[in-house]
């Protein structure tokens, strides 16, 4: 009994600096460059491509040919930064997705995490995204 006692306090503590390391690396690295990955609510997707510029501050997003703008950064709070999407004249996104929806994102490891907070009668989704080139 007291030898599983003191394994279990060895792993406990290996578990806690791993544990503690990780979270230390989740928010490292700028947002600058460019982001691809695919955003879902479990039943919808979205294909999604980013592009944050040096300052960090404003960027473009693109989902096709007739649905992309620019992102401008409303906020940064718990390591998020809050993009909102904004549409020019002629673009056209169906399903839901586009402009005034707010990306929500995270550096985690040498991936993005991208919580979209969408406008009204927009859709909730989610997703990792992955470099495609420094900028």
């Amino acid at each position: 009994m007291r030898r599983l006692l003191v394994a279990a306090v060895v792993l406990a503590g290996v578990t806690a600096t791993a544990s503690s390391a990780a979270t230390r690396h989740v928010t490292k690295g700028p947002l600058t460059g460019t982001w691809k990955g695919v955003l879902t609510d479990g039943t919808r997707t979205e294909h999604i491509t980013f592009t944050v510029n040096a300052g960090q501050n404003a960027g473009t997003w693109t989902v096709s040919a007739t649905c992309h703008g620019a992102l401008t950064l409303d906020s940064i709070s718990d390591g998020y930064h809050h993009y909102r999407r904004h549409n020019p004249a002629g673009s056209v996104c169906t399903g839901g997705g586009g402009g005034n929806d707010v990306d929500c994102l995270k550096r985690v490891g040498a991936n993005v995490y991208d919580s979209v907070t969408p406008r009204a009668n927009g859709w909730w989704r989610a997703g990792t995204l992955h470099r495609v080139s420094a900028t």
